[in-house]
């Protein structure tokens, strides 16, 4: 795939233009297990910015207009952090800050390239892509960016909005509703754009709402003011605020804070031993049983489990898994174009460690191992919407599980997937125990040998070893 040099990753990062940076990308023996294990993974592209959450990847937009946007993979609370740039973040990211009487002296194809990434810092501070700093005008219309928030585009009824976090960070963006998979991460215009450069245009968001033109004076409007109250750019804010008192309106309120030490995916950046899940805490691991706290100790915490989370939602991506329905199965992933026999489909990353007695819903887990003392590990999702909440079961699967090293479950194919097939794995393969309330089930999956319950390899009606059992990378003993 490095031959397509236009073409994205399937983390929505280009690859390298450059011959030398493509030769320059991590070897196989550089990446981690699952790199080793997967062609998508073990091609992608770096992403050395890491500003937009791991569950967002920049893909085409389908209608409304086409180019690029940024979709999410995996679930996102309202309040949750999407968008983060450091203030500190290096020349990858930091733009050098530009006057209007600079813009307006580059030539016409170099100023449409940068007003088309510009975004407003103060009343004569623009910035666009950092990639522009070191780089001649007549080159700008070419340039790729490695920052993937650059591809977030406007919406009259946005997903996110801005909010302020302190000297830390020049920018900060949070979900303004609960985001399932699919959904596209964009904000309004009129909360940072408030210069006659980038123009006006038509715009085409779909939703219910469209003002059908956006332009750099809608923030003067008085239900977008209300609107938006506590989510403008400061440099926007205060011509609100001049605007208000002339008008003889009160005042809005003030840039809403948020406390970015808080955001988990950020954490994760910085921090070796933060994990996402209460089980992985230090604190929480020296509570335990030795038992127990061997069977977590080799779990991903750190930079290694923010880059599982960014792998799993780049081969959803990739795969273009989505949720569909059917009335004979309830709710399913499907995949949206063909996958080879032997390739890795999903990750899941172990962002939320449950033992027995946490475990809500078996339906919802996946078991990882078990301890020497017998209590058993499973890996939940985050959200209820997360896709791995729909993988079927069938006793006859085109995928089987792999748990890693890293405490990670794998499913890989076991068959060629086609696009429009149902991802499936066989719950025997991995729980011991599904009696009673343990999530058990008549099986009606359809398939010529199917056993007609699933009870777990304990109580399967077959031999064990007749069942396809995951491939453990831990000790299970």
């Amino acid at each position: 795939m490095h031959d397509l040099e236009p073409a994205l990753g399937a983390n929505g990062v280009p690859y390298p233009t450059d011959p030398a940076a493509r030769a320059a990308l991590p070897s196989r023996s550089q990446l981690n297990e699952w790199a080793k294990r997967s062609a998508v993974l073990s091609s992608l592209p770096d992403d050395p910015v890491k500003s937009t959450h791991p569950f967002v990847v920049a893909q085409p937009r389908p209608g409304v207009g086409g180019g690029l946007g940024l979709y999410v993979y995996m679930g996102i609370n309202r309040g949750e952090v999407v968008w983060a740039e450091r203030s500190a973040a290096g020349a990858l990211t930091n733009a050098t800050t530009r006057t209007r009487a600079w813009i307006e002296a580059l030539p016409d194809d170099a100023r449409r390239a940068y007003c088309h990434f510009m975004y407003k810092l103060g009343d004569d501070a623009f910035q666009s892509l950092a990639e522009f700093n070191d780089l001649a005008p007549e080159e700008y219309a070419n340039v790729r960016t490695a920052d993937i928030s650059n591809y977030m585009n406007h919406s009259c009824e946005p997903t996110c909005w801005f909010v302020a976090a302190g000297d830390a960070h020049e920018g900060v963006m949070v979900a303004c509703r609960d985001l399932v998979p699919g959904d596209e991460l964009t904000f309004d215009y009129a909360t940072s754009e408030d210069c006659e450069l980038a123009g006006s245009w038509k715009c085409m968001c779909g939703a219910a709402s469209c003002r059908g033109l956006v332009t750099p004076d809608d923030w003067r409007r008085p239900e977008l003011q209300d609107k938006y109250a506590g989510h403008f750019q400061p440099h926007v804010a205060a011509r609100i605020a001049a605007d208000r008192a002339a008008r003889g309106a009160p005042p809005l309120a003030p840039l809403a804070e948020v406390r970015t030490e808080e955001t988990w995916w950020l954490r994760l950046q910085t921090e070796p031993t933060y994990g996402m899940s209460p089980s992985q805490t230090p604190a929480a691991r020296e509570a335990l049983p030795p038992a127990r706290a061997a069977l977590l100790a080799a779990g991903a915490v750190g930079p290694a489990l923010e880059l599982l989370n960014r792998q799993a939602a780049a081969l959803i991506s990739q795969h273009r898994l989505t949720v569909q329905h059917s009335d004979r199965v309830g709710r399913y992933i499907e995949a949206g174009r063909d996958i080879a026999a032997g390739e890795l489909v999903m990750l899941l990353p172990p962002n939320l460690l449950q033992w027995d007695e946490e475990v809500e819903d078996y339906n919802r887990v996946i078991q990882l191992g078990r301890a020497a003392d017998g209590s058993r590990l499973f890996s939940s999702s985050i959200r209820t919407t997360d896709l791995d909440n729909f993988l079927c079961h069938s006793c006859e699967p085109n995928t089987m599980v792999a748990i890693g090293a890293d405490l990670t479950a794998g499913l890989v194919a076991t068959k060629p997937i086609r696009a429009g097939d149902s991802v499936s794995f066989d719950y025997d393969s991995t729980e011991d125990d599904l009696r009673d309330e343990k999530g058990g089930f008549a099986c009606h999956c359809g398939a010529l040998k199917c056993r007609g319950e699933v009870l777990g390899r304990e109580h399967a009606k077959v031999p064990v070893e007749a069942l396809p059992i995951a491939v453990t990378l831990i000790s299970t003993a």
